[in-house]
């Protein structure tokens, strides 16, 4: 640990001196830089702060206005404090001196015995020492611990584990929304360390460096790479070595993003890797439509009029790997056995872990709603273990153009089961509008910024003062803006709801009669409550 006045004076070398604190007994905690021997009345300009004086007095000898400038020197230059040996040169301190350091608090201490400074300073400045190199040390093992564990594509939660464990103290990552991604509590329980989290987060303000904040006290370093933050890595109880933990914060940071990096990639890998025609046609990497048609047909896809892409979207819920490829299979298993029971043609591919796409052959004379409605029927007679929602994308002519439509349904089978639950045996684009837009784009950190820019004065007035503004205002755009309506709805008298609004206004800053206001803080409503 670094020095400080205390441990400095509590040492045997300055102990020998009868050492007696004069003034700043408060500030004895001061961490110390550096110790010096000087005897120069105008030492304060060599100095660059948190450096401890010692003296003899030499240079507080003589009229009271040049000790008094001599203190007043060290003080304006930053130094820890100052260690007067009492003798014959200087055998007592001025009153108007003691005043002086006493009314500013300077940590100033008289030795009543000789002390050896030689001494003193060697003891300090091998602790001075010890600490960098401990600090040298303990940086090098965080490097390699978090380099070990890139290279072993540790997710982010092992990493969370091994940075919170070296810092002794409980780390939480939030987003931008200030939803916890991820967290590992140290010490205390998780139901305690994530209480109430996201109030207690807007009232910490974010920081562009690492450091304090917050009427917590909490040690913050944001995560991402420069103008692409997407996220804050949270200490909630920072260890008193605020120096070593900054370092490893900011290296877990790292380790993070670097993380969600290499996530990204392996996502794109495994797509490539299921190959397949359906991947191809997704991605736009068949430019050819009589090869696509002549690969489809050796695949086993009939003929047809044209072809319609949908999307089963189940939930899993499985964190296990063996118990997520088992969910996978049986949901692939169940699809099949649905085109075997109602005879339609199609090529069926595997889109991560909760997702089975088909491209579906449309015979001649049908519809493309006949044949998904006859898919989906078969799928409701075979319930399965999960529920799952079926997204169907546009109907094309040709087999190329069916890549707009297979991605539409990814689109139309995640978003509907999410958002719309249970409801017809399939759902299409004009089902889910606004809704789909949001929920693809929730995650992205342009959306989280737009939402805080719109709603984050409102969610911290209401994270300091509560009051039920938030909740009016999602009231006041469910009703178009309509007063009227909203007064019924919410069964208020008019003058109460109008002075509400008024206040609504007056922390945002911004006209609820205003059309493009109540746009930007519909669609910054919609992403914020689809982010819950």
């Amino acid at each position: 640990m670094i020095p400080t006045i205390a441990s400095i004076l509590a040492g045997p070398a300055v102990q020998t001196g009868e050492p007696e604190v004069l003034s700043g007994a408060g500030r004895l905690g001061r961490p110390v830089r550096w110790v010096h021997v000087s005897e120069v009345r105008e030492v304060g300009d060599l100095l660059e702060g948190d450096e401890l004086l010692l003296s003899t007095g030499l240079a507080m000898s003589g009229p009271v206005e040049d000790a008094l400038a001599y203190v007043s020197g060290l003080v304006a230059a930053g130094a820890a404090g100052l260690i007067i040996e009492l003798g014959e040169r200087f055998p007592a301190v001025p009153p108007e001196v003691l005043a002086y350091v006493r009314a500013v608090d300077f940590p100033f201490v008289v030795l009543h015995r000789q002390a050896r400074f030689v001494l003193i300073t060697e003891e300090v400045h091998r602790g001075i020492v010890a600490d960098r190199f401990d600090f040298v040390r303990f940086a090098q093992d965080v490097h390699e611990t978090f380099t070990a564990l890139s290279l072993a594509g540790a997710g982010i939660e092992k990493l969370l584990q091994a940075g919170a464990e070296m810092a002794g103290s409980s780390m939480v990552l939030e987003d931008l929304n200030r939803r916890v991604v991820a967290f590992h509590p140290i010490g205390r329980p998780a139901e305690g360390l994530l209480a109430d989290w996201e109030r207690r987060s807007r009232l910490c303000q974010r920081r562009a460096d690492t450091g304090l904040a917050g009427i917590e006290g909490w040690l913050t370093t944001i995560v991402g790479t420069h103008g692409h933050e997407w996220g804050r890595l949270v200490v909630p109880n920072p260890a008193a070595d605020q120096q070593r933990l900054g370092m490893l914060v900011e290296r877990v940071a790292q380790a993070v993003e670097l993380s969600r990096m290499i996530e990204r990639d392996q996502l794109s890998v495994q797509l490539q890797a299921q190959g397949g025609l359906l991947t191809e046609l997704m991605e736009g990497r068949l430019v050819d439509e009589p090869v696509a048609v002549a690969r489809a047909r050796a695949l086993g896809l009939r003929s047809g009029d044209h072809y319609v892409a949908a999307v089963v979207q189940a939930d899993t819920g499985a964190d296990d790997a063996a118990v997520s490829h088992g969910a996978q299979r049986r949901l692939t298993e169940r699809v099949s056995r649905a085109l075997r029971v109602s005879r339609q043609s199609a090529i069926v591919g595997i889109l991560g872990d909760d997702q089975v796409m088909l491209l579906l052959s449309v015979p001649v004379g049908s519809t493309d709603d006949a044949t998904l409605t006859a898919f989906a029927d078969a799928m409701r007679l075979d319930p399965g273990q999960v529920a799952v929602t079926i997204g169907a994308g546009p109907a094309e002519a040709d087999l190329l153009p069916a890549s707009g439509s297979l991605r539409t349904a990814q689109h139309v089978a995640r978003v509907a089961h999410e958002v719309l639950g249970p409801g017809p045996a399939y759902h299409r684009q004009a089902d889910i509008r606004l809704h789909g837009l949001i929920a693809q784009l929730h995650g992205d950190p342009r959306v989280q910024a737009f939402a805080e820019a719109e709603l984050g004065p409102l969610l911290a007035h209401e994270a300091r003062h509560g009051g039920g503004l938030l909740e009016l205002l999602r009231q006041f755009l469910a009703a178009g803006g309509n007063k009227s309506r909203l007064a019924r709805a919410s069964h208020r008298s008019r003058p109460a709801l109008y002075a509400k609004l008024a206040q609504i206004e007056q922390v945002l800053g911004v006209s609820l009669d205003d059309p493009d206001s109540q746009l930007s803080l519909g669609v910054a409503m919609l992403a914020q409550d689809h982010a819950r």
